[in-house]
């Protein structure tokens, strides 16, 4: 049997919030510790309980602590991310786990992070399918291609875009 796990996470408001990130890490070490083959940490920004932004520096900090398991962000919430910058983090963590990150994604649909985000729901699942679709050019990109080419983006309306160049994309 293969074991799996998910964090939400859930973190109390009485805590401080370092510490509640302190035991999500030591969660993701013990389960490593126990043979559990992968977790997946969600991602959400304005719920009190559930505070996790970036699960992409829990997942990093996970895994220079662990030695096996496997990590998946359980989502990423494409419609809240700048395409081009969300590709290159992304890349980059794979890069980071060599073959131990599973990357989880969706739109999302807490109202409150929406509006954090300036978004506006009925606008959520173009910009979702434009990260996904430049994440994917992205992992297409070759070395010859990286050298020269320059990506171009759309503006969101939060961001101050230009063309951006592909991200450090390995090619197997």
């Amino acid at each position: 049997m293969r074991l799996g796990l998910f964090m939400m996470p859930l973190h109390p408001s009485y805590r401080a919030i370092a510490d509640c990130y302190d035991r999500d890490i030591d969660q993701l070490v013990l389960a490593d510790k126990l043979g559990f083959d992968e977790a997946w940490l969600g991602e959400h920004f304005t719920e009190k309980w559930e505070n996790a932004p970036s699960p992409d520096l829990l997942i990093a900090k996970a895994l220079a602590l662990t030695e096996r398991i496997r990590f998946g962000t359980g989502v990423t919430l494409l419609a809240m991310h700048e395409p081009v910058y969300l590709a290159h983090r992304v890349a980059m963590l794979d890069h980071l786990a060599r073959g131990r990150f599973n990357w989880g994604i969706g739109l999302g649909g807490i109202p409150t992070d929406m509006a954090l985000m300036g978004l506006d729901p009925a606008e959520a699942r173009g910009r979702a399918a434009e990260a996904l679709t430049s994440a994917s050019a992205t992992s297409r990109s070759t070395a010859a291609t990286r050298r020269a080419a320059r990506v171009p983006t759309r503006c969101w309306p939060t961001t101050r875009c230009r063309a951006s160049p592909r991200a450090p994309m390995a090619t197997p």
